[in-house]
């Protein structure tokens, strides 16, 4: 829960276009493992079943332009070491030739969002699941974080010298990818 609710925390305040999929909302996470499951659901089977949903897909012939798939995973509760240790190096488990293999970009935080968020020195770090909700609110004036591009660059920076995460390569893609007037 507590990725879904950072991410659309940041993709509110950096007015992303972008879409975030989760089970019921991020409430009833989804497992390292059961990412191929998950990735041949009606939208995600194939190129052809995402474009047809999300039809502002750019496309180039076969090809989909500037396009990328962030799986935001922790990977505490993984128990099979090889699934683990791939999604660590950038690579998603038992997908074979999936379509949509070379646009999905594994996000990892070693252990949990909370353990890379204190890593890094952040300003909110939830204690428990139920005010992981907050993340909504992260950042807020009421927080004393507010979020604008400088803020979000700072925190690129601090993931960017953590090991726990590269949750900054996210945050690269939001930053380039951010709504200006």
């Amino acid at each position: 829960m507590s990725e879904y609710k950072f991410a659309s925390s940041i993709k509110s305040k950096l007015r992303l276009n972008i879409k975030l999929l989760a089970r019921d909302k991020g409430a009833t996470s989804i497992q390292i493992d059961g990412l191929p499951d998950y990735f041949h659901n009606k939208i995600l089977r194939n190129k052809r079943a995402l474009v047809r949903q999300y039809p502002g897909i750019l496309q180039d012939k076969q090809r989909l332009v500037d396009f990328k798939i962030f799986t935001l995973m922790d990977v505490d509760d993984c128990k099979d070491i090889s699934v683990r240790k791939n999604y660590l190096a950038g690579h998603i488990s038992g997908l074979g030739q999936h379509d949509l293999k070379p646009y999905l970009h594994p996000i990892y935080c070693r252990e949990n969002l909370e353990d890379a968020l204190t890593d890094i020195d952040f300003a909110y770090v939830a204690a428990t699941d139920r005010q992981k909700r907050h993340y909504l609110k992260v950042f807020d004036p009421v927080s004393g974080v507010i979020a604008d591009e400088a803020t979000i660059v700072g925190l690129r920076d601090r993931f960017r010298h953590s090991n726990r995460s590269n949750f900054d390569e996210f945050l690269d893609y939001c930053l380039a990818h951010q709504f200006r007037l």
